[in-house]
């Protein structure tokens, strides 16, 4: 009986003494797996095997690593992207900053010569003045670019009036339009409501309009703001009828700094339609345009209606 209770004994002893083994082994085999997994994390790796099993604590555990791995690659994208953008914008902005700063510095060697007279003195601070303004509208557009682009500024869409939107942007050009005789005729219902960043909006409808202006040189310039409303979206058509551009060119005109060979008189930086396009699409929106030489341009905001 005694040698029996012994064996009994001994045996689960020994049984004892493996399963300590095998945790152990088990133990150690998970944590080189786990460790070996956070070393290809941290060494940034782009072809990690994640054994992703529900049914064991490790497949568990590498499934949550695989996750957060995956937040971790969709951060670090962004935050490239967004490096890039931000690289992009300071080189667009030193390389649109050297004409004026070249012309002002031109204009005040001028001045500084004593043997000026007061006439072309006059002409020359005028004109330094000129570039001065084109300067800090430069300036402007480039940091509501950069704020937008980089998300510094983020739109709020709330429930807006249409008609409130329309009547700030066609008040803000009007001065503009009265200068070239331009007439400008609104057709938007008044009760009429959309989604949108008031602020940003009013800014991407100013400049649709102020391209608009700039663009129609006709002795009955006539610009026609019409509004209307689909299922989905609000839509603000601007249409004028100015001088046009190819079909060929539509979407040349929405990048940033593009300007017409032909418009290398009128004043503008190039930054209008891309600031509006961006502003737009931010919200959920889109913007389309129809153009012919000649015939003048339509350009159709869409706001979404929720």
């Amino acid at each position: 009986m005694e040698n029996v209770i012994l064996g009994i004994s001994l045996l689960l002893c020994l049984a004892s003494a493996g399963l300590v083994v095998y945790t152990r082994k088990s133990l150690v085999m998970y944590t080189d797996q786990l460790m070996e997994c956070l070393e290809a994390v941290l060494a940034g790796k782009k072809d990690i095997d994640f054994q992703e099993n529900q049914e064991t604590l490790t497949g568990k555990l590498q499934m949550k690593l695989h996750q957060i791995y995956e937040n971790m690659e969709k951060t670090t994208e962004e935050s490239i992207c967004q490096r890039k953008q931000l690289e992009a914008i300071v080189s667009d902005i030193s390389h649109q900053v050297k004409t004026p700063v070249a012309s002002i510095r031109m204009y005040y060697n001028f001045l500084e010569r004593n043997n000026l007279g007061k006439e072309k003195r006059g002409e020359f601070l005028c004109a330094m003045g000129h570039q001065v303004d084109k300067l800090e509208f430069l300036m402007g557009s480039m940091i509501h670019l950069s704020r937008l682009e980089t998300g510094i500024v983020n739109v709020q869409q709330v429930k807006n009036s249409v008609y409130d939107l329309v009547a700030q942007a066609v008040c803000d050009v009007a001065l503009k339009a009265e200068e070239k005789n331009i007439n400008i005729e609104v057709f938007c219902p008044q009760e009429l409501t959309a989604c949108f960043d008031m602020k940003w909006t009013v800014e991407a409808l100013f400049n649709i309009l102020d391209n608009g202006v700039k663009y129609t040189d006709k002795e009955e310039g006539k610009i026609e703001i019409t509004v209307g409303k689909t299922d989905y979206f609000v839509r603000i058509d601007v249409k004028d009828n100015g001088r046009g551009i190819p079909e060929s060119r539509i979407f040349e005109v929405f990048k940033r700094f593009y300007r017409e060979p032909e418009s290398a008189d009128t004043e503008g930086i190039g930054i209008g339609l891309y600031l509006a396009r961006e502003i737009v699409m931010k919200q959920n929106g889109y913007i389309e345009m129809h153009s012919a030489p000649g015939r003048g341009t339509k350009v159709s905001i869409h706001l979404p209606v929720m």
